[in-house]
């Protein structure tokens, strides 16, 4: 026959005290798991904004020598227009030390300036051609970077939506 009578006050405490520790073991083996996905997480995202970080990086200085390159390039340009412009100063002072009447000479200063005129227009509107161009590929790398983080950024949002 079973004894129905209170169990004695140490196998109740026993008892309790294991409940308690099976709760206790329970919880803690819950909350290191769930330290360990958090340190997962964020060392995922760590490593993400580091790879931003670089890739971002790399769109800068690819950038950077685009525009190095197009400053050279407008450099070179504005070079050439001042070479030119001095040789054809030049040429016209030379041509002006000969010339027999008034009307001569200014026919000559009237040319020379007209084609001043021509040569600044025609090397301004290449130097501007310059450096649109170098601005629109040296915004290239950098669009490509942000659209990259966007895209991801919407990914993650749509993926959590």
């Amino acid at each position: 026959m079973k004894n129905n009578s209170p169990s004695s006050p140490t196998d109740a405490f026993e008892k309790v005290r294991s409940n308690m520790a099976g709760h206790m073991e329970s919880h803690m083996q819950t909350a290191a798991e769930n330290v360990e996905k958090a340190s997962r997480d964020f060392m995922n995202r760590l490593e993400e904004a580091a790879t931003f970080n670089r890739n971002h990086m790399e769109a800068v200085v690819q950038a950077g020598n685009i525009m190095a390159e197009g400053c050279k390039d407008v450099s070179q340009a504005v070079f050439n227009h001042i070479q030119s412009t001095m040789q054809n100063s030049m040429a016209t002072g030379r041509a002006m030390l000969g010339v027999k009447t008034l009307r001569e000479l200014m026919e000559l200063q009237s040319n020379y300036m007209k084609g001043l005129f021509d040569s600044m227009m025609a090397d301004s509107t290449k130097i501007s051609e310059i450096a649109v161009r170098c601005t629109s590929e040296a915004a290239e790398p950098i669009s490509a970077s942000v659209t990259s983080v966007v895209e991801k950024i919407a990914e993650r949002a749509k993926s959590a939506a």
